[in-house]
């Protein structure tokens, strides 16, 4: 029975997902942020279904997952009215990012309470250290690609994506630690995978000049919700 319900919760997820895209790529309005927040709560309540019904164990890694997935939410909602009110687009998405920066936050937490296990130093200092690297070589990348964050957003900007990125080292870290033999370590490392192609996208549709088409809208979009609900199956894969 709980099988079934996470099933049903998401294949309508799926099908909102696809249906909010759709409205993006057609017309952006209020009934698209609408939407937008409908597809979003069904990786949430995924995740609470299986936090509630799946055994005892992992508790911390499941708490700090489904707290994660709610500041994704909050982003989303966040995020979606920066297309409407024009004149506190900034405020928008500054909230947005905060919002999901909070969700990576979480995110690296549940991680590493919930998998790490003492005398592995290397796979604690890796979540924190690699980030340098990775958010050198994208800055690097996005300034020759023309992406240009401005004065007001750049720091903001860099906070962010260093939350992400450490995000993704925590779970390629914790995944290398189990030696990928944990079906829940794997889909939350392809998750965070799915997570930064989308926000890496989605900064060259905010900070760069020019109009981008609607099929690199729905690519991000597509990234961006298969992220949240492979890291919201990740729960449910737990015994």
């Amino acid at each position: 029975m709980y099988m079934i319900a996470v099933i049903i919760l998401l294949v309508v997820g799926i099908l909102m997902s696809a249906i909010f895209i759709a409205s993006k790529v057609i017309n952006y309005s209020i009934k698209t942020i609408i939407l937008k927040g409908i597809a979003s709560l069904f990786f949430l309540a995924i995740a609470i279904v299986s936090f509630c019904l799946t055994s005892s164990g992992h508790f911390y890694f499941k708490l700090f997952t489904v707290l994660g997935l709610f500041f994704g939410l909050l982003g989303d909602i966040f995020l979606g009215f920066k297309y409407v009110t024009t004149k506190t687009k900034k405020m928008w998405i500054l909230l947005g990012m905060f919002a999901f920066s909070f969700g990576h936050i979480f995110y690296i937490v549940a991680l590493l309470l919930g998998f790490y296990f003492a005398g592995q130093p290397l796979y604690i200092a890796l979540p924190f250290i690699l980030p340098i690297a990775i958010m050198t070589i994208y800055m690097l990348v996005a300034k020759k690609a023309g992406v240009h964050f401005g004065k007001g957003m750049f720091y903001f900007a860099l906070y962010y994506l260093y939350c992400l990125t450490c995000m993704f080292s925590s779970s390629l870290s914790m995944a290398v630690l189990y030696k990928f033999n944990s079906t829940t370590l794997i889909l939350f490392f392809i998750g965070a995978i799915c997570f930064v192609a989308s926000d890496f996208m989605l900064t060259g549709a905010y900070f760069k000049d020019g109009h981008r088409s609607k099929a690199y809208m729905a690519v991000y979009s597509i990234f961006y919700y298969a992220a949240q609900f492979l890291i919201a199956l990740s729960i449910f894969y737990l015994v």
